[in-house]
């Protein structure tokens, strides 16, 4: 009898995409040969705006590529009782009793597990006591080596399960979550399934409602709805640190989970593909958690994830650039991951070159000014609309590109803890105010007045005629960039000011699983 392989199922695109992505692979070579040929090397940012409309045109193509095919696993579920044996992972440190409870009672009442292990870093009284009162496993530690990771190896080391679940303290997990998950691991090469990161508190900082709909856009919503699908057809689907459920002998093969970077999920998951295993990502919801409250977690989030993943691209021995094993395409993925944490550095020359060649009037090309300036606005409108088609409708125009200029600050932030040895390891605060950090917020309004002053400067010279075709190519493209950071700054003091009251507030632990599991609350949850 033949072995069972996962199956995909590829997503049927319409013929316009098609013929979008052959204009748009036809496009960039062109425009990368004769940007190369027109670079004013005569002064300091002529090379710099080169490099970094290069680095926008390389990370662009390689995520629309990444784009191509949408594709899902063939549904394999599994009947009750399972004949495998399957324990929950549930890493704590210092989330409160509330927060971790209800995801403890849904890991409980997940139908075919074994064994619910709470993972305590902090080695509380309160949190011993919950566990006994509900029937779970509880595990401390004495110190906090490895963090996250560490933690979760620890508890490896105590359970002899084929396959485990790892849940964030925060992710109240489904009945169902092993009977839609446990029977791709009939393929023996799988090592991962993993599902989307969805919250409950849509309220919370990173959700967008969408214009005149009730439905809540989220700022993660094209990772987990356009992006993590696309990398099924190539074995690149990343695991990412929760609502997963992982086979134990693909984690022994590889030591574990890595404990020596802050982004402990991303470096797991390229081991496993370096080793040779499979990942599987089923886009289905099977745990809900909280999402960020204010503009500090947010702020906080973003740097860990980008102090951790240019750690490990520049400084660790397992870079994408070094790592044996990885296909062509698991490479590129993983690269296009972590070099995306240079994005800040590359918004803030995009920002500096304008304001240069307006203030000594030399362009950073040779030749025709007028034509570089269409040529450079026209492709870059193009990319954006490439890639909002290839999102298919989980890239929203105004709000994704508002969060990733947003994401200039904690990028930018980063690169000097990367660059020069910091891992910073720590734990998003959950259930906080929606004002936070005055100091943070002002950095942000003051980033948002420099945009603004840049654009003034370009304007009033653009008005004075002087150097008219460098003032009008530098107005308009710094206009974009402005633009969404007012937008993002709008949308923060909004948020802010708005008073709501979270429907989850005064609901006890067993309460809030029950609606999480059977309410219709979880309905509309984006992926």
């Amino acid at each position: 009898m033949t072995p069972y392989r996962v199956e995909q199922i590829l997503d049927r695109d319409p013929p316009r995409l098609r013929v979008l992505f052959v204009v748009f692979l036809t496009l960039v070579p062109i425009f990368a040969v004769w940007r190369t040929a027109v670079v004013n090397w005569d002064v300091w940012y002529g090379p710099l705006a080169w490099a970094a409309e290069m680095f926008a045109v390389v990370t662009t193509t390689i995520f629309v590529v990444s784009l191509r095919h949408s594709t899902r696993p063939v549904p394999r579920t599994v009947d009750l009782p399972v004949m495998s044996s399957v324990d929950i992972l549930v890493p704590t440190v210092n989330e409160p009793l509330p927060v971790l409870e209800p995801t403890v009672i849904g890991a409980l009442r997940v139908r075919g597990v074994r064994d619910v292990i709470v993972l305590d870093d902090g080695d509380r009284a309160e949190i011993r006591a919950m566990a006994a009162r509900l029937g779970a496993r509880y595990l401390p530690r004495t110190s906090s080596e490895g963090a996250k990771a560490g933690n979760l190896n620890h508890g490896l080391r105590i359970t002899d399960a084929e396959f485990v679940i790892t849940l964030d303290a925060d992710h109240i997990p489904l009945p169902e979550f092993i009977e839609r998950t446990l029977g791709y691991f009939d393929d023996p090469g799988v090592a991962v399934v993993q599902s989307p990161q969805s919250f409950y508190n849509t309220e919370s900082f990173t959700f967008r409602r969408r214009g005149g709909s009730d439905s809540a856009w989220h700022e993660q919503e094209m990772f987990y709805g356009g992006v993590q699908p696309t990398k099924n057809s190539t074995n690149s689907a990343i695991y990412t640190g929760t609502s997963a459920m992982l086979r134990q002998s693909a984690l022994d093969s590889v030591g574990g989970f890595a404990e020596d970077t802050s982004t402990e999920d991303i470096h797991t998951s390229m081991r496993m593909h370096a080793h040779g295993w499979k990942s599987v990502y089923l886009e289905e919801p099977l745990a809900y958690g909280l999402e960020v409250d204010n503009l500090r977690q947010y702020y906080g989030t973003r740097r860990r994830w980008a102090i951790g993943s240019l750690h490990l691209l520049l400084r660790h021995a397992d870079s994408p650039l070094r790592i044996r094993g990885l296909t062509i395409h698991q490479r590129l993925n993983y690269l296009s991951a972590m070099v995306a944490h240079f994005q800040g550095l590359n918004r803030m020359l995009y920002l500096i070159i304008p304001v240069a060649a307006l203030t000594t009037g030399v362009a950073q090309v040779r030749g025709p000014y007028a034509i570089y300036g269409f040529a450079f606005l026209a492709f870059t409108v193009f990319s954006i609309y490439t890639v909002v088609r290839f999102g298919r409708g989980h890239y929203h125009l105004l709000h994704s590109e508002a969060f990733a200029v947003a994401d200039t600050l904690p990028m930018l932030a980063a690169l000097p803890a990367a660059l020069f040895g910091e891992r910073q390891f720590g734990v998003t605060q959950k259930r906080g105010l929606r004002t936070a950090d005055a100091r943070l917020k002002w950095a942000y309004r003051i980033f948002t007045l420099v945009e603004l002053s840049a654009l003034g400067f370009a304007v009033t010279r653009l008005v004075q005629g002087e150097h008219v075709v460098i003032a009008a190519w530098a107005a308009a493209s710094l206009a974009i960039s402005t633009g969404y950071a007012v937008f993002f700054l709008i949308g923060m003091e909004r948020y802010e000011r708005r008073l709501v009251t979270p429907w989850y507030t005064h609901l006890e632990p067993e309460q809030l699983y029950r609606r999480i599991a059977s309410g219709p609350d979880r309905e509309h949850v984006p992926a």
